[in-house]
């Protein structure tokens, strides 16, 4: 080879070897020399995580930031979400922020507790002209806040349902409307809710709504309270309430056997007077008493007819005495009956009228004894809506015993097993039941201090008076107080009811 060529040779070798020492050196680091900028809140209320305290809902913030090597271009900023994906960028160095006290799915379902304040975080970082953000978030630029706010108000306004006048107010099945306005003191009403009964309206920003129309909400018969609640621009919520009924209740009233107007006359049967078996019949008027185990019966109506509603029909009666019983204690309670038979409204429980109809569990028979017992019967329309105030009938059964004398005679009895009349005290007394003829019971106290029961209509005691001198051995002076009961247990009225007699019997010589 010539000198020449290898000259070429090694340049070439060297020139490979070169190449490849480079590719085996590493890439030299890109340094950084951009600074971050920084962050400062100039003009924000102080942290509430170092005092108690809150804020309007509405608060205006001012901010600015630094670059010591560059400028600051714009800033970003969040609300209670430091992620990067929550940052929203601006130019501008201050802002007013209306904050929320209640989330919007809380409002939108209408569970949970509302509130009227909340705390809320703030976060605000400068950016440079690079586009490098302030890295950090500390108290120079973030801020906690206890936003509050008050609760805006709800009126209703126009004729009821405003509450202004009674509840019942409202014709069955007829188109109404409620309306209502809204007002906050710290900013403004931006959507409603109705509720009433089942019903539950979506937000809107209406401030009336109308029941009863084809395609629109229902409201059957019976009482409401509807609430309306207002949401404001922080979702603060408050309601008003207006309650009112559909459907006004029908009217009910005793009447006599005529059917005519008005009128309260109750009739009996009474099985025993004087303890005779008579049967006897009679009438009697609220407040009135009447023999003890009397079949009783009255005379009803009613109607539902009210001013500026069409006239509804009746679908029955509903009759019960409470407080009173019947045959020793069974309740009489009977639930809305409409016709016993075709033609034959329940408007009585006359046994003449129930008995032959099939009914005899109407028959208000064998009445108990019992004081201010009350009659009660109430009409149903035909949306089964009962009269709210059903008529009433007050009036007692069993006349209470009276109690006319007590005597105490001085006799010679033979004692039980004896043989030889004793020196006795005869008592007897005089009382009369106006069922019975007699008193069943007898309650007879010797000295005050020993007490004969007695149940068999008897109307005298015998008490030796050894007895007497054995209840008070050293005193000649005794007593006896009686008072009497009848079959109903009724005891005779104080004071008269209950008689007391003194006497003397002298101590035997030792």
């Amino acid at each position: 080879m010539s000198r020449t060529g290898r000259k070429l040779a090694l340049v070439l070798l060297l020139s490979v070897a070169g190449g490849m020492l480079l590719s085996c050196a590493k890439d030299p680091l890109e340094v950084d020399r951009n600074r971050p900028p920084q962050t400062f809140l100039v003009g924000a209320p102080i942290d509430t995580t170092a005092a108690d305290v809150g804020y309007s809902y509405r608060i205006h913030l001012y901010w600015r930031g630094e670059d010591p090597d560059g400028y600051v271009v714009g800033f970003l900023w969040s609300w209670d979400d430091s992620s990067i994906g929550s940052f929203r960028f601006t130019t501008r160095t201050d802002s007013i922020f209306e904050l929320a006290v209640n989330d919007s799915e809380t409002i939108q379902s209408g569970v949970g507790n509302p509130q009227t304040s909340r705390y809320h975080t703030f976060f605000i970082r400068a950016v440079d002209n690079l586009g490098k953000p302030d890295p950090s978030l500390t108290m120079f630029n973030r801020r906690l806040f206890n936003a509050e706010t008050e609760v805006p108000r709800v009126q209703f306004v126009g004729g009821i349902p405003s509450g202004t006048v009674g509840l019942d107010t409202l014709c069955d099945k007829t188109p109404f409307t409620v309306c209502w306005t809204g007002s906050d003191a710290d900013g403004f009403v931006t959507r409603y809710r109705v509720d009433a009964g089942s019903y539950r309206s979506p937000l809107m920003t209406d401030t009336c709504l109308t029941f009863n129309t084809p395609g629109g909400p229902t409201l059957a018969s019976g009482l409401y309270t509807m609430t309306v609640t207002a949401v404001d621009n922080a979702n603060a919520v408050g309601t008003g309430t207006a309650q009112f009924v559909v459907n006004r209740d029908p009217e009910t009233w005793f009447t006599d056997s005529t059917g005519g107007p008005p009128n309260k006359i109750g009739y009996y049967l009474a099985p025993y007077i004087g303890g005779q078996a008579v049967f006897a019949r009679g009438t009697f008027a609220e407040g009135d008493t009447i023999p003890y185990r009397s079949t009783v019966w009255f005379f009803w109506d009613g109607e539902d007819s009210h001013e500026q509603c069409e006239q509804d029909s009746l679908t029955g009666f509903a009759f019960s005495l409470n407080p009173g019983t019947r045959d020793g204690g069974s309740p009489y309670i009977i639930g809305f009956l409409n016709e016993l038979t075709p033609g034959t409204r329940f408007t009585t429980n006359d046994p003449e009228v129930v008995g032959p109809a099939g009914f005899p569990a109407l028959i208000l028979d064998s009445l108990d004894a019992g004081i201010e017992m009350v009659a009660r019967v109430a009409a149903r329309d035909n949306s089964q809506r009962p009269d709210g105030t059903p008529a009433t009938f007050n009036f007692n059964c069993n006349f209470p015993p009276l109690l006319d004398s007590l005597f105490v005679d001085s006799v010679f009895v033979v004692p039980p097993g004896g043989t030889v009349p004793v020196p006795s005290r005869r008592i007897r007394w005089v009382a009369r039941d106006y069922e019975d003829g007699l008193t069943q019971y007898a309650t007879v106290v010797l000295d005050e201090t020993s007490v004969r029961e007695l149940n068999q209509f008897q109307q005298e005691l015998i008490v030796a008076d050894q007895t007497f001198r054995n209840l008070s051995p050293s005193g000649t002076e005794h007593s006896v107080r009686v008072r009497v009961a009848d079959r109903a247990e009724f005891k005779s009225a104080l004071p008269d009811g209950m008689k007391t007699v003194q006497f003397t019997i002298p101590l035997i010589a030792p």
